[in-house]
This record gives C-alpha cells, structure tokens and sequence, in this order.
C-alpha cells in the first residue's frame, strides 16, 4: 500500500492504577519497501510545535521516530528490551522498551498494527501501553 492514507494511532496506557487513551487522526504519506511500510505524519503538541514522525513497521519489528522538539527513537521487537530515547517537556530521557506483542497485517487499500509493550526507566517499569495503528488509502490517493 503507498501513497496518502488516513491513519488513526489509538493508545492505551496503563499504569499507577489508571488507564488513559488518546487518539490520534491524521493524513500521512505510505511507502512500502521490500515488505516494510513507512509512514510519515505530523502531529502538534499542546504548545503548538510540530513534530515529524516517521513510522517503521516490520512484521517483526516497529521504530517510531519523532523530531521537531529534540529527537524521540522508540524501537519494539517482540521479545527484546530495546534502550530508547524520549523527549520530555524536561529534556530527553533514555528508557527501555519491552515488546510483548507485535501484529501487522498489510494490503492494497489498509493496513493495521497492533502493538503491545512496557516502558521501562532505571530498571523499573513505568508503564504498559496497547497500541493500535489503522491507515486507509483515501480516495484521492
């Protein structure tokens, strides 16, 4: 699947008793390169600052890449702990990513990801989060 797609990023994190979901609808640029797809989209923080996003997905691997406010790396592979990098309003933080689960599934008109894992600071978890990722080739691609 290649060209403008509608993505919809659907999160779930879990932690400190709570559970919160967010959501994020946008349009983004498909590519797809010997079995990977690569997405591109922007997204806004609530101080209005653009941030370019690049979304790798592999059957067995994810990196979601941010830049616009320092850089953001996190990398997923199913089984593994992966050390990243997150910008936070503070500054940059190094974590650990622990992948339980990766599923993605890809054809000519969507694809979707679903994408489970825990985060990880100083060696104690922080978080568990559930992600979904939908993209839809629009009518005009």
């Amino acid at each position: 699947m290649e060209g403008k797609v509608k993505l919809t990023i659907t999160g779930i994190q879990s932690g400190f008793g709570q559970k919160d979901r967010s959501e994020i609808c946008t349009m983004a640029d498909c590519y797809e390169k010997n079995g990977t797809c690569y997405l591109f989209y922007s997204e806004y923080t609530e101080e209005g600052l653009v941030l370019k996003n690049r979304l790798t997905i592999a059957p067995d691997f994810v990196e979601l890449r941010k830049t616009g406010n320092g850089t953001s790396v996190l990398t997923f592979k199913k089984g593994e702990r992966n050390s990243c990098t997150y910008q936070s309003p503070v500054g940059p933080m190094i974590m650990e990513s622990e992948t339980g689960k990766i599923r993605f599934r890809s054809g000519e008109k969507e694809l979707r990801l679903d994408l489970e894992y825990t985060l990880y600071m100083g060696g104690a978890p922080v978080s568990d989060y559930s992600l979904r990722v939908s993209a839809r080739k629009t009518e005009e691609a």
